[in-house]
């Protein structure tokens, strides 16, 4: 299999994995700013997996070595900045109470 399918099935697969993870984290958080904080928390414990997860997958496909290199630091900091983001939303909910 060529390096390019190898790094589109690793990009697919991660993004359908972030996407999945944030729709049950509004779904079952909703209004409740516990339930919000937990998934937050949850989110930003579960970076160093996706980080190592990532970098892993994408090494198999690419020799060099950069492109697992950035891939992971992209996505890490997009798990990163979802876990801020629903924090911050969870602090939100509760003052607005």
């Amino acid at each position: 299999m060529p390096e390019t399918v190898g790094t589109i099935l690793t990009i697919l697969l991660n993004v359908a994995l972030f996407g999945t993870a944030n729709y049950f984290a509004i779904k079952h958080s909703a209004g409740n700013s516990k339930k919000r904080l937990l998934a937050g928390v949850l989110f930003l414990l579960c970076t160093p997996v996706i980080f190592f997860s990532t970098l892993y997958l994408v090494f198999i496909w690419d020799d060099s070595g950069w492109g697992a290199g950035i891939l992971s630091v992209i996505f890490t900091g997009l798990y990163i900045l979802n876990g801020l983001i629903l924090l911050l939303s969870s602090i939100h909910i509760y003052f607005r109470k």
